[in-house]
C-alpha cells in the first residue's frame, strides 16, 4: 500500500498517509467523482479498482471511505483485511468512527498508522501490542500532552511493556481482576438477493464471534458449539489452536485481554429471513402506485422471542419524482426529494398485524416516468438473540486458573445486503 486516504461522506480528505512516495490527493478527488458519485449507491461502488496508474482498494466504514492506493498489482485480499484493521483499530481506540471523532485523535491516528504499516507492508497489527506502544488516549494522557506541549517538551520515554516476558505475544503477564467474567457475542449479516416473483436466487450468512475477556492470569479457555457444521470459510485471530478445530470443531486458546475478534466465518444454513416483504411498483405516464407488505412467515419457526425489530424498507425512485401521497397502517415513512429515497420504518413486526404501505407517486410536470422503471427494494432488519445459521455456543470452560469465572453468550443477525428485484 502506497497512500491510504480517508475520505468524508461528501468527498472531503480528511487524512492522508504516504509510504512510497506523495500520491496527489487528486487521485481520492477522482476517485469521488468517477466512481462514488456515479454508482446508484455507496454499496455498489466496487471495493477494487483498476485506473491507468493506479489501483484503488476501499471499503467503507460508517461515513467513511478507507481508500488504498497501490502503484502495482497486490493481493487484493490482503489490502482490504489491512483496511479492515485499521479502522476496526480506530473503532477500538475511540468508541467511534465518524469525522469529528478522527479529527479529535488526529495525533493518535498517524502513530497507529506509524506503527501499523511499515514502507507499505503491514507490521504490527495485534491491539494488544499496540496498545502497549501506543497508549489509547484518555483524560490523562491529554493533559500530559498539553503540559507538555505548553512547555515545548517531548516526552522520550520508551513504552514500559509487559508482553516481553509473555509465553504469547497478544496477552500481557500480570493481568488482575476484582471479577473475572468473559461474554460472547455472535453477529451474523443475511445477504440476501429476491426476484421480482419472490424465488430466491442467492442467500448467504457473514458472521463473526466477538469476545470481551477480562480474566486474570494467563486463562486457557475451550469454547465447543451447537451445530458446528453451519461454520465454513472460517478465519480465526491468531491465539486459536487451529490443530484443535481441526479435530473436534471446539476452540482452544489463550484470550487477549479486553475486546476482540475471535474469529469470522461464512454460512449458507441461512436461507431467509422469518418474515416477507412483496413490493409491487407500477409507473404509467406521469404517476406510479406503490403497494408493499410485510409479514412473518406462516410458523414463525425462526422468530425469536423479541420479535423482528428496527425494520427499514427503502426504495430510490425515479430521478423525475416529485412527490409522493401514501399511507401506512404501521410505522413511519419519509421521502427525501434530494435523493429521491422513499424510507419507510417499522419498529417491530407482529403478528397480530401485518404492516402495509401504499399509495401514489407524482411526477414532475412536464414529464414522464420511464415505463421500464424497477428500483431495487432494499430491505434492513434486526433479529436480537437469534443467529439464522443455527450456530450457538454450547459450553465455554476455563482452565489453568483457580477461580470460577462470569460467562455469558448473545447472538444476534441483521441484514447485510437484502435485495429485493421488482422486474
Amino acid at each position: 500500500m502506497h497512500t491510504l486516504f480517508i475520505l468524508s461522506s461528501n468527498g472531503e480528505i480528511i487524512m492522508e498517509k504516504h509510504w512510497k512516495g506523495t500520491i496527489p490527493r487528486a487521485v481520492g478527488e477522482d476517485f469521488w467523482t468517477s466512481h462514488v458519485m456515479k454508482a446508484p449507491s455507496f454499496r455498489e461502488v466496487m471495493p477494487v479498482i483498476a485506473t491507468s496508474k493506479h489501483y484503488l482498494v476501499h471499503i467503507q466504514r460508517g461515513s467513511l471511505f478507507f481508500l488504498a492506493v497501490l502503484h502495482g498489482e497486490a493481493p487484493p485480499l490482503m489490502t482490504l483485511e489491512l483496511l479492515e484493521r485499521i479502522s476496526g483499530l480506530f473503532q477500538d481506540y475511540f468508541g467511534g468512527l465518524t469525522e469529528d471523532v478522527l479529527k479529535d485523535n488526529f495525533v493518535t491516528c498517524y502513530q497507529l498508522l506509524e506503527e501499523l504499516v511499515d514502507n507499505g507492508f503491514p507490521m504490527t497489527t495485534e491491539p494488544t501490542v499496540l496498545k502497549d506502544l501506543v497508549p489509547p488516549p484518555s483524560l490523562l494522557n491529554k493533559m500530559k500532552s498539553v503540559v507538555n506541549n505548553s512547555r515545548g517538551e517531548k516526552d522520550h520515554s520508551p513504552p514500559v511493556s509487559s508482553l516481553e516476558n509473555s509465553p504469547v505475544p497478544w496477552r500481557k503477564m500480570g493481568v488482575k481482576y476484582t471479577n473475572n467474567e468473559i461474554f460472547f457475542d455472535v453477529f451474523e449479516e443475511l445477504d440476501v438477493i429476491i426476484d421480482a416473483n419472490g424465488q430466491l436466487i442467492t442467500s448467504e450468512i457473514s458472521g463473526r464471534i466477538e469476545a470481551n475477556s477480562r480474566l486474570s492470569g494467563m486463562p486457557d479457555v475451550l469454547l465447543s458449539f451447537f451445530n458446528p457444521k453451519a461454520i465454513e470459510d472460517v478465519a480465526f485471530h491468531p491465539c486459536v489452536r487451529f490443530a484443535r478445530y481441526e479435530q473436534d470443531r471446539s476452540l482452544s486458546f489463550v484470550p487477549p485481554d479486553g475486546h476482540f475478534e475471535l474469529m469470522k466465518y461464512r454460512s449458507s444454513y441461512g436461507q431467509t429471513a422469518p418474515f416477507y416483504v412483496t413490493p409491487k411498483l407500477s409507473f404509467h405516464h406521469d404517476n406510479g402506485r406503490v403497494n408493499i407488505i410485510l409479514g412473518l412467515r406462516a410458523g414463525g419457526r425462526d422468530v425469536p422471542e423479541k420479535g423482528v425489530v428496527d425494520v427499514k424498507v427503502m426504495i430510490t425512485l425515479p430521478k423525475n419524482t416529485e412527490s409522493v401521497r401514501l399511507e401506512s397502517n404501521q410505522g413511519q415513512f419519509h421521502f427525501d426529494t434530494v435523493t429521491k429515497e422513499l424510507k419507510w420504518e417499522i419498529s417491530r413486526i407482529h403478528s397480530s398485524k401485518s404492516p402495509s404501505l401504499q399509495g401514489s407517486i407524482i411526477a414532475a410536470t412536464g414529464t414522464t416516468f420511464p415505463e421500464e422503471s424497477c428500483p431495487t427494494v432494499l430491505v434492513d432488519f434486526r433479529l436480537p438473540m437469534k443467529a439464522l445459521s443455527g450456530l450457538s455456543i454450547d459450553a465455554v470452560t476455563v482452565s489453568n486458573e483457580k477461580y470460577k469465572p462470569y460467562k455469558g453468550t448473545r447472538s444476534q443477525t441483521k441484514a447485510g445486503q437484502y435485495q429485493i428485484r421488482t422486474a
